[in-house]
């Protein structure tokens, strides 16, 4: 089960739980739709069956909204992790400007160490066999070294790839694995440095509601 949270769903938890503060009851489908700004409670029950399913909230067909956090991660349990759209060239992965969000994650996912964590949202089809198709979200563990075979984020004189790591006696390749054959391996010798593994790949579908 995918426990991370889009943006707008994130958005329908934190209205959920300022209501719960400020009434010491759970808001109606109705009331909620107000809150947010929406017409109808068509979409406002939509992001509620996604939060019931990621068991962020407890509710019971028919009864509107019940039971936040019952079964679900606590708050104390997840930590927010930077999700970079792109990467400009020249900038440190996590500099501000390449960063569009935060997704909360449950710390156990980060090894208890979200500090080392990030999310990369995946641009193009060369790792498409592999499982990562574009605009999938990828976790991203920093580091600078890897292990023969692992997914790691390159940067390549300032450009950044994910690929197969394949370090041989005097160059690197970096392999990719794809149904569209015009990729090719990509081989370096300078210029080269891993900036993380990938640790975990989160399909675009399960970002939406």
């Amino acid at each position: 089960m995918n426990l991370l949270l889009s943006s707008k769903q994130q958005r329908v938890l934190n209205a959920i739980r300022e209501f719960q503060r400020l009434h010491n009851k759970f808001p109606s489908y109705k009331e909620l739709a107000d809150v947010l700004g929406y017409s109808s409670i068509n979409s406002i029950q939509q992001f509620i069956k996604v939060l019931v399913k990621k068991k962020y909230l407890n509710s019971e067909r028919g009864e509107g909204i019940k039971g936040l956090e019952k079964t679900g991660p606590s708050q104390i349990d997840l930590a927010n992790i930077p999700v970079v759209g792109h990467v400009s060239c020249g900038t440190p992965i996590l500099a501000q400007e390449n960063i569009e969000g935060y997704i909360p994650t449950e710390k156990n996912l980060v090894k208890n160490k979200p500090g080392r964590f990030f999310f990369l949202r995946a641009n193009g089809d060369s790792m498409n066999a592999a499982g990562i198709d574009d605009k999938d979200l990828l976790l991203i563990e920093s580091k600078s070294t890897a292990n023969p075979g692992e997914k790691i984020l390159a940067l390549i004189e300032d450009e950044a790839t994910v690929k197969f790591f394949r370090p041989k006696k005097d160059l690197i390749l970096l392999v990719p694995k794809s149904k569209n054959p015009i990729y090719k391996p990509i081989i370096v010798s300078k210029g080269f440095a891993i900036q993380g593994v990938v640790r975990r790949v989160v399909k675009k579908a399960d970002l939406t509601a």
